[in-house]
């Protein structure tokens, strides 16, 4: 894989690295019903923590304004919208739809824990630290170095990487926020038709929307040693030549200066390789298993025996059921 960034699909390659920092981190969007793949990946994460002795994060990526469908949610004004962290639950037992998220695999977790290490799951908007923001301010002074990364297409949809919110009616604007340096704020026009603040401008420390190639900027700062991603990471999106994992490592590195290692785990596939995914509506999704604790208890002991041998794709059929 891609030397000069330590990104690896091969545990052993992996170990031979020299790895700066005691964590490993794993994250997952709240953007729809958890699956199969995304178990795969933090089991993937947990084993992997274990093997080398480290803690380990698991991110939930709800700053993630980028992955919804504007349309979706507003589909009579698709250019604003409210971040995950900011939507309501629909059972009502949450206080966002974020938080559901990660109640959904509660099971899941304590199972693999008694197999692993302890995970300690975290919220992306909770985080605030100095090397953070100093982090996301590198990025948005050295936007065209950000836009090279996308091929120069990233500014064709988007202001910016990262948006704010609206302090009137909390809606954000869907093409992100512009920085200004001086005030270290963003700054941008409301265009919710409901709200009649026209102009609004959020402190970068305050509540915010981060595209999710720019949540790694966070991981030097944590002490990550090892990010884990699943398998689609190992892939350029259609018409593009980079992979998802070498944008990050470059994203990461124009952010802070130096990156964490990245371990690419496999897809979840059907019996003839082809990826299974929630976005094509493939695969299973976690409320399709019956017993979650007993799920990650059987798939820590599975991901031990294939850690031994690169993997790009594992049949669903092959995951205990």
């Amino acid at each position: 894989m891609d030397q000069n960034f330590r990104i690896t699909s091969d545990f052993e390659q992996l170990d031979t690295y020299e790895l700066n920092g005691k964590r490993v981190a794993v994250g997952f969007r709240p953007s729809g019903e958890l699956h199969v793949g995304n178990l795969l990946s933090i089991g993937y994460a947990a084993v992997i923590a274990d093997e080398l002795n480290m803690e380990l994060d698991l991110m939930c990526c709800d700053t993630d304004w980028s992955a919804h469908l504007h349309e979706n949610h507003r589909p009579e004004n698709n250019r604003v919208m409210k971040l995950f962290y900011m939507r309501d639950c629909g059972c009502g037992e949450h206080e966002n739809i974020a938080e559901h998220r990660v109640d959904e695999i509660r099971d899941f977790l304590e199972g693999l824990e008694s197999e692993t290490v302890d995970i300690e799951v975290k919220y992306l908007s909770n985080y605030r630290d100095e090397s953070y923001l100093q982090a996301l301010r590198n990025v948005l002074n050295n936007i065209d170095e950000f836009d090279e990364i996308f091929g120069g297409g990233f500014r064709r949809r988007y202001r910016s990487p990262v948006a704010g919110v609206c302090s009137e009616c909390g809606f954000s604007h869907a093409k992100g926020s512009a920085f200004s340096e001086e005030c270290d704020e963003l700054v941008h026009s409301c265009w919710s038709s409901e709200c009649s603040q026209g102009f609004s401008s959020t402190p970068l420390d305050e509540s915010i929307g981060v595209y999710y190639l720019v949540d790694p900027v966070r991981d030097p700062g944590r002490d990550v040693a090892v990010h884990v991603f699943g398998g689609d990471y190992r892939d350029a999106e259609k018409g593009q030549k980079t992979s998802k994992a070498v944008k990050v490592a470059r994203i990461t590195d124009l952010a802070c200066g130096e990156t964490p290692a990245y371990f690419l785990g496999p897809l979840i596939a059907d019996d003839g390789g082809k990826p299974l995914s929630k976005s094509k509506d493939t695969g299973k999704t976690v409320t399709e298993i019956d017993d979650l604790e007993e799920y990650g208890k059987e798939l820590a002991g599975q991901i031990r025996e294939w850690l031994s041998e690169e993997k790009r794709y594992i049949p669903e059929t092959q995951i205990h059921q």
